[in-house]
């Protein structure tokens, strides 16, 4: 999903790509978009830590330990295609970077601000509740006709432990926040944010509180 926001003024435009992560025809999408705009900045919705352990990944694979949440997630989202980990979009967005030396920022909340988040928010009570649930979401019907409604559908049931709603509500706002920074001091014509499609709402909501929009100032609707 491909979406321009607009400052004010419409003197400067984000591109906002976000992807149901996991899917690998997400990522194939993101990669045609990459090398179609060229961008020279990519920003990213992981920490500048994912970033350099992504880096690493691809550079020599390895195995990697899923959490039951993930291979939960994963099973399900395969009824929508073909599922990789790590996320696909998130990959490609990498390779990218890696490929061309353009300048990549990662946009979510380094991990030693998010360990001291997620100790003093989540209580004991969230921590039962969430181990608890996974056997109730494996069995859940979800409802939903495409990869965006389950992205959707399936952030709400995680975040109904209500810790980890006030978690995402920290990292969209962080993330929304270094987003503005680029805007208003790094900015770049050409960037692309790359964004998992459980943030694409939230995220561009908190953004449109900042002052931008989904439709530029000049264009007239007709």
């Amino acid at each position: 999903m491909f979406t321009r926001l607009y400052n004010g003024n419409g003197s400067r435009v984000l591109n906002f790509y976000s992807g149901v992560k996991g899917l690998v025809s997400h990522g194939t999408q993101l990669k045609e978009l990459l090398e179609k705009d060229s961008p020279d900045v990519v920003l990213i919705t992981i920490s500048p830590g994912e970033i350099e352990g992504l880096t690493a990944f691809i550079r020599e694979p390895f195995e990697m330990n899923l959490s039951d949440y993930e291979i939960i997630y994963g099973v399900r989202l395969s009824l929508y295609g073909e599922v990789m980990t790590p996320p696909p979009i998130y990959v490609e967005a990498v390779k990218y970077l890696m490929d061309t030396g353009k300048k990549g920022i990662g946009l979510d909340m380094p991990q030693e601000d998010f360990d001291a988040l997620y100790s003093q928010t989540m209580k004991t009570r969230h921590l039962i509740r969430h181990s608890i649930r996974k056997k109730r979401i494996l069995n859940f019907d979800f409802k939903d006709t495409n990869e965006y409604e389950f992205s959707e559908k399936w952030i709400r049931r995680i975040n109904a432990v209500k810790g980890l709603a006030k978690i995402d509500d920290a990292r969209i706002d962080y993330m929304a926040r270094e987003i503005e920074n680029f805007a208003s001091n790094d900015y770049s014509p050409k960037n692309t944010i790359v964004s998992d499609y459980e943030f694409h709402k939230p995220l561009i909501s908190r953004l449109e509180t900042l002052g931008w929009g989904a439709k530029s100032p000049s264009d007239t609707g007709i």
